[in-house]
């Protein structure tokens, strides 16, 4: 069976995905917070309305360091 373009560039997508995840980093809201100035308190809140990506995991909210990068430089 031959592979179609769309499956070709959907099999890139996932590769380029999972290649950024292996040069990720975890952040926490503490790790944040210090990053864009700003209290964790704030960056709670901001989680909360969406503002920010993020993860949550029970109580606790995570970060991918290069999603806060891609957000902090698209705006």
């Amino acid at each position: 069976m031959a592979l179609l373009s769309t499956d070709i560039k959907a099999i890139a997508k996932q590769v380029a995905i999972e290649l950024q995840m292996i040069n990720d980093k975890v952040l926490t809201v503490e790790g944040v917070a210090e990053m864009i100035n700003k209290t964790p308190s704030a960056v709670k809140k901001m989680c909360q309305r969406g503002e920010i990506p993020h993860y949550k995991r029970g109580k606790s909210f995570y970060f991918s360091l290069n999603e806060i990068n891609a957000h902090l430089l698209s705006k």
